[in-house]
């Protein structure tokens, strides 16, 4: 494996780790004080679930970008598997900003309650970051399918 690579494979990990560690120490505890302190039940349980699939969706996210990584090192950057795994990745992280569009409702309600504009702002600041990796990533996928289509006609050529 390329050291590269590895490095990659290796920061893909220590993510997991901070993931794993939040979904399990912090998470926990957002519900219960969202509703001690907001007294709104269903937004509670919409934002602990929004995060708990947000957490779910990286999860995938990660796997798929391990198997990526797995394929470049193994010079297998063009095969259809890599544009399926693209595929894959791109509804991973749309799926991750539908869960985190499940936290938006106690953020407005906290808002509302706290008079601070800038939070919503924040909280919507935290769904386009998945939604930009998304749109990128449909957007490598169109490319990486268009190369293999070119890679394969050229294959037949020579």
């Amino acid at each position: 494996m390329k050291i590269r690579s590895w490095l990659l494979q290796l920061m893909l990990v220590a993510a997991c780790l901070v993931v794993t560690l939040f979904a399990v120490f912090l998470f926990p505890r957002f519900p219960a004080r969202l509703y001690q302190v907001y007294g709104n039940q269903i937004t509670a349980w919409f934002f602990g679930a929004g995060i708990y699939g947000a957490a779910v969706s990286f999860y995938v996210a990660a796997w798929l970008a391990s198997r990526l990584l797995f394929a470049a090192d193994h010079n297998q950057a063009f095969t259809t598997r890599v544009v399926q795994l693209l595929r894959w990745l791109k509804w991973s992280t749309a799926a991750m900003t539908l869960a985190i569009c499940g936290t938006l409702p106690q953020i407005y309600v906290a808002t509302q309650s706290e008079d601070a504009p800038g939070m919503m702002l924040i909280g919507l600041c935290f769904t386009a970051v998945p939604l930009v990796v998304t749109i990128f990533l449909a957007i490598l996928q169109r490319l990486w399918q268009t190369a293999l289509q070119y890679k394969e006609e050229n294959d037949l050529t020579i």
